[in-house]
């Protein structure tokens, strides 16, 4: 049984997730980063670039393209975000599965346009759905 969960693991290690923050949610995005890459998903470095003299735009730009799935925490810091509501925007151009993660946000106070979104109460029920979803999606034949 470890063998195999250690199997679904691995694939699904090859699903990767953006997280867009603003800087002052920094803490709440390596959370979730954390958390996602301990249910077996790979994560693009919260705020830092991978790239050696890579430019933050420039791996932001790669990140959202290189990315199966967004997710866009949306926090009072951030749901008036520019840069924040540009990465959703973006992902959201390809088809990408973009999730705002709402953190102590209330309903009047998030964007209109921002029609699903998950809690942050609900984040354990979220990555569990996304493992899931990772590892089948990657488990598909080509």
């Amino acid at each position: 049984m470890v063998e195999k969960d250690q199997a679904l693991a691995r694939r699904a290690m090859s699903y990767k997730v953006f997280i867009s923050s603003t800087r002052r949610d920094i803490d709440v995005a390596r959370d979730v980063a954390r958390r996602l890459e301990e249910a077996g998903v790979k994560v693009f470095p919260v705020n830092e670039t991978s790239v050696p003299e890579e430019t933050a735009a420039a791996s932001v730009t790669r990140s959202l393209r290189e990315a199966d799935e967004v997710i866009v925490i949306l926090t009072g810091n951030s749901v008036n975000s520019p840069w924040v509501l540009s990465d959703m925007g973006a992902a959201s151009g390809p088809h990408k599965r973009v999730t705002p993660l709402v953190v102590n946000v209330e309903e009047p106070e998030i964007p209109p346009f921002v029609k699903d979104y998950v809690r942050f109460a609900e984040l354990p029920a979220y990555i569990s759905a996304l493992s899931k979803r990772a590892t089948e999606l990657k488990a598909q034949p080509v």
